[in-house]
């Protein structure tokens, strides 16, 4: 096996690109970054390589494809357990040799958990689960009773709202976000038109479209506050979001779950979301 590390978007793609798609939904995550980053490159942004590689056997397919943003490392990766271990074991190593500081790792639990404890060992760092998540994917819309309203896109009306309800979100899933940052975030999904509220005479409910790939696209940024909860708000938004980019063309939808919100999962069953595979999330301490 080799490691091969990738200084283009669109290089990695091809490389990696056939072997991901196996499984397109459930690596989302990794293909849609991709894209994004070859969106950048395209429009000639200057912006910073992220560590994009691959383990490869010696005819070039790959076994182990990663890909690290400042938030985390994002593995995916099929095969002989054997292979898959020795893959891990070469990918720790260079890392470790060239002092990359991984601020967390992201994938299927075994691969997941077998480069975080290599690099941590290594460290001398403790990994922790910081959550246990499911991969879910839709191809059709289940007939769901919808909650009184509709669906409409987030306009610069609903700039603060949308900043609350983000930086709410994020103090939700522990993640530590300021209101500024989450002011930025709002503005940046309402210019690029990616946002979605339920209105029921005001709003309460957003979801947000995101990472498309070649055959499907992501759905995140799912929240509803507290006093607008258990209306049915969440599962009118999603059902009718995930519907209109059907119809638009995509011919699937996937999106994450905390598998520790047995409530949320519940919803997206009912929709027509249903499991491809788990997901961890390790961060160090």
């Amino acid at each position: 096996m080799k490691l091969q590390l990738f200084d283009s978007a669109r290089l990695f793609l091809e490389r990696t690109g056939s072997y991901l798609e196996r499984n397109e939904a459930g690596n989302n995550l990794l293909l849609g970054l991709t894209h994004v980053l070859i969106q950048q490159e395209t429009r000639g942004d200057k912006t910073a390589k992220p560590f994009m590689a691959a383990v490869e056997e010696r005819d070039g397919s790959p076994v182990l494809v990663m890909l690290m943003t400042p938030v985390n490392m994002i593995v995916a990766g099929e095969g002989p357990q054997p292979e898959l271990e020795q893959a891990v074991r070469l990918a720790a190593a260079h890392l470790i040799e060239q002092g990359a500081e991984l601020p967390g790792v992201v994938g299927p639990p075994e691969i997941a958990g077998q480069l975080a404890f290599a690099w941590a060992s290594a460290k001398r760092a403790t990994p922790y689960v910081k959550m246990n998540q499911r991969v879910y994917r839709l191809d059709e819309v289940n007939a769901v009773p919808l909650s009184a309203g509709g669906i409409r896109l987030a306009g610069t009306d609903d700039l603060e709202l949308v900043a609350d309800w983000i930086h709410e979100f994020a103090e939700s899933v522990g993640e530590n976000m300021s209101r500024e940052d989450a002011a930025q975030k709002a503005r940046e999904n309402i210019v690029g038109a990616s946002l979605y509220l339920w209105e029921d005479g005001r709003p309460v409910s957003m979801a947000k479209k995101t990472r498309p790939t070649r055959n499907g696209i992501v759905l995140s940024l799912v929240y509803t506050p507290i006093l607008h909860r258990n209306k049915g708000y969440a599962s009118s938004c999603v059902a009718s979001l995930s519907r209109l980019l059907l119809d638009e063309g995509y011919r699937f939808c996937s999106l994450y779950t905390d598998l520790s919100n047995p409530t949320s999962n519940s919803i997206y069953a009912k929709i027509g979301y249903n499991p491809v595979q788990d997901s961890i999330l390790y961060r160090f301490k």
